[in-house]
């Protein structure tokens, strides 16, 4: 039996998790995709756009379009292929996107202000206006 000045007994696997949840600093609505950080799900990413081009030919065998493309008569299904093409270009070329595209982190300036190494702004860099 407890007195009124004794504690109560801490149940400290749930404190434990609970110290853990806070030191990770990771936000609870993120949690359920932290799986996609997984090597296995990195490598493997490709395989749910091709399973649904293939469903998505699948349904065009049995639902044709009403005003299809000429190719359609011998590719049943080519808009899904044209479209896995897209996305697999666009998702295979984004690093080579990135680092085409890509700026480094001084290339704003600092706070937002304008960098004269970056700038055209002729009160910037103090050079008269090109017109």
């Amino acid at each position: 039996m407890m007195t009124e000045t004794e504690t109560p007994p801490v149940d400290e696997s749930a404190a434990d998790s609970a110290a853990a949840a806070k030191a990770d600093d990771i936000h609870p609505a993120a949690r359920p995709f932290l799986f996609l950080g997984k090597e296995s799900v990195k490598r493997n990413f490709i395989w749910l756009p091709l399973i649904g081009m293939i469903v998505c030919i699948i349904i065009g065998v049995f639902y044709p379009q009403a005003k299809a493309l000429p190719i359609e008569k011998y590719i049943p299904g080519s808009w899904a292929i044209y479209g896995f093409l897209a996305y697999s270009a666009i998702v295979l070329s984004a690093n080579t996107l990135f680092n085409f595209l890509g700026r480094d982190e001084a290339y704003y300036g600092e706070g937002g202000l304008p960098d004269p190494e970056y700038s055209t702004d002729p009160a910037i860099t103090g050079e008269p206006h090109h017109d």
